[in-house]
């Protein structure tokens, strides 16, 4: 029977998303063995912004037998309070969505379960191991991937190569593949340790304001991460990066630190330190090659505003295990194409929700973190014959 080597390079939720998926279709294979093998780099120890997922995530996590994924550590989030666009406080609630319901993360252990789920799958698991560099093996006519752990340097020869390494999408870039961005907010987060243990989930918190937005969720273990969102030029100019000054604008935010300190029963005190990450909307030029395909913020990322990001990973990994199989065992070389058909198309329509979001926001029309957001009708079209060239699209 031939052996296929599938390597999925990331260990985080598009990684995992894609290796179940792959391991759920090649069982019942009967011409190919698939190998699978998910290389994961050393333990996350940060928090990840974006913790709370919206019940759309739960449909996902059901079709890749995750069912119970979320019973234990995860808070159930209730929905979302936001002020934008005008004074007043608007609700999204979760009650009354059909598909399940929200929850704020603990991320790390996500990310660890979804991890253990693929390996009971009978997925390869290489901890603690990065991708130094990958090409072509023109001999073999597979990928040749250089791996580095802390004691050791190998090469291993792959079949098919996915791209799950997030916004560095470190795969597709070391073979040529451009990265093409549409705008990067940048957010400056801070956990919180709550003064007693709450007993009711809190909703999701947000507020626009004049130089950006505040994003506020309840973490389990006790904790809270409060963010705000603006860009790199406004950070840097009302030096928000710094925990004196972060604290005197969520002061100025009013409603919002007043809602954070009674939805989270803790008086918000100067932060120690502040954490920056980096939130781009930005797409591959093509998500997909001859012998890999990329995942998750690998192929597109979207800004943080539509909580989006994990929900998008296990879709994008449910359709792109389908598709290699389809490739492999049905030899079906349309299926990576409409995969990356489904990722553009996905994109798209991001980038209309980006521009509704940021255009109904209309009161801090004389700030140029407001400003630099207002574009319209702006779209990206499928690459033509491979086309790699990068554009940064502001």
């Amino acid at each position: 029977m031939k052996t296929l080597k599938i390597y999925i390079i990331g260990g985080g939720p598009a990684g995992s998303a894609t290796a179940l998926s792959l391991s759920k279709i090649a069982a019942s294979s009967q011409r190919i063995q698939f190998k699978i093998v998910q290389v994961c780099g050393r333990a996350n120890t940060h928090h990840a912004i974006g913790e709370t997922i919206p019940p759309a995530a739960t449909e996902y996590l059901r079709e890749l037998g995750l069912e119970d994924i979320l019973n234990e550590q995860h808070i159930p989030c209730p929905g979302s309070i936001s002020v934008w666009g005008n004074e007043q406080a608007g609700f999204n609630d979760f009650f009354y969505t059909p598909v399940g319901q929200g929850y704020h993360l603990d991320r790390n252990m996500f990310n660890q379960k979804m991890l253990q789920a693929a390996e009971s799958s009978a997925v390869t698991l290489m901890h603690d191991t990065k991708l130094s560099s990958i090409k072509q093996n023109q001999q073999t006519n597979q990928l040749e991937l250089k791996l580095e752990t802390t004691k050791d340097t190998f090469v291993k020869q792959a079949d098919f190569v996915v791209d799950a390494t997030g916004i560095q999408a470190k795969v597709a870039r070391s073979l040529g593949v451009a990265r093409n961005q549409y705008d990067a907010v940048i957010s400056a987060c801070a956990i919180y340790s709550l003064d007693s243990e709450k007993t009711n989930a809190a909703h999701t918190l947000v507020c626009a304001v004049k130089d950006g937005w505040w994003y506020g969720t309840q973490l389990p273990n006790n904790k809270a991460l409060i963010s705000f969102c603006s860009d790199t030029e406004t950070l840097k100019k009302i030096k928000a990066d710094k925990p004196k000054h972060w604290h005197q604008l969520l002061l100025n935010s009013t409603w919002f630190y007043q809602s954070c300190c009674e939805q989270f029963a803790t008086k918000i005190q100067q932060a120690n330190e502040i954490d920056i990450r980096v939130a781009p909307s930005a797409i591959l030029s093509c998500v997909i090659g001859t012998h890999w395909l990329a995942v998750g913020d690998a192929a597109c990322s979207y800004d943080s505003i539509t909580s989006a990001g994990i929900t998008k990973a296990l879709q994008q990994g449910l359709s792109a295990g389908k598709a290699i199989m389809q490739l492999f065992i049905e030899n079906k070389t349309e299926a990576l194409s409409s995969y990356q058909q489904d990722v553009f198309t996905a994109f798209n329509e991001y980038l209309e929700l980006h521009q509704t979001l940021y255009h109904s926001e209309q009161r801090f029309n004389e700030s140029l973190f407001w400003q630099r957001r207002q574009f319209k009708n702006l779209s990206i079209n499928l690459p033509k014959n491979g086309n790699r060239s990068e554009r940064k699209l502001i």
